[in-house]
């Protein structure tokens, strides 16, 4: 049974805030109209998570290093599949094998391949966002370059903010037009000043997990994962005739 997401609507109605940035002028024509700012917002719970994590080898021989790599990659894959991960949410996201280099007393010195095998990983559930991580990692990943949050049903909530945003400016151009002595009449212009899609990232610091791996697995502790709420808000520049 699909999992309902609990959103919980949010309006703020600032009134100071709104009446500072609203104006009422007569036009050339001798119409009257009224400028408002609107802002609608939807506070959503996470229900998804893309990991962008790395299998990184190094060596002397180009061969080994890239074959050590394909290994490990590949037992990450299948630890990540077992989970039950599907293979298209699985994906090579960047590849690369590199010699290191160094200058010394103007002359060049090469050290070690470096073999860099990144693919991201979208997990639909977000209680098994830990497993994968570990799973990865015991496989022979040895670094997880980002964990990134995300709502699979965003556009129902980006049109409820719009919505709530436009409503709440006409909220305010009606009140301002009514406090006046006037009527609020047709929108004359309506445009969309900014927006935040309710993203969040969480940036894993670049740093090598191959201590954590050698440890015996009894020690091994697994990844704590705890979903969140995030906000996904628009703001409207709106125009209203008065009369």
């Amino acid at each position: 049974m699909k999992k309902l997401l609990n959103a919980k609507l949010v309006l703020a109605v600032l009134g100071a805030v709104f009446f500072t940035s609203c104006t009422i002028k007569t036009t050339e024509n001798n119409r009257r109209t009224v400028s408002v700012s609107g802002t609608g917002s939807v506070e959503v719970e996470a229900d998804n998570a893309t990991i962008i994590l790395s299998v990184i080898t190094r060596g002397k021989d180009v061969g080994n290093t890239a074959k050590e790599n394909a290994e490990k990659m590949t037992k990450v894959h299948e630890s990540v599949l077992a989970l039950g991960i599907l293979p298209e949410d699985v994906s090579t996201e960047h590849y690369t094998i590199n010699q290191e280099s160094n200058y010394l007393n103007g002359k060049v010195i090469y050290g070690d391949y470096v073999a860099t095998n990144r693919i991201k990983i979208f997990i639909k559930d977000l209680t098994m966002a830990g497993n994968v991580i570990d799973a990865a990692i015991k496989a022979g990943a040895n670094q997880l370059s980002s964990f990134q949050y995300g709502i699979s049903n965003k556009e129902s909530f980006v049109k409820q903010a719009r919505t709530l945003a436009v409503q709440n400016a006409r909220d305010t151009a009606n009140l301002l037009a009514t406090t006046s002595g006037a009527f609020l009449g047709k929108v004359i212009s309506l445009n969309e000043q900014s927006n935040n899609f309710g993203f969040y990232r969480v940036n894993a610091k670049r740093a090598s997990l191959e201590a954590a791996v050698e440890d015996s697995a009894s020690s091994f502790v697994s990844t704590p994962i705890s979903g969140g709420k995030t906000t996904i808000s628009f703001t409207v520049d709106a125009v209203f005739e008065i009369k």
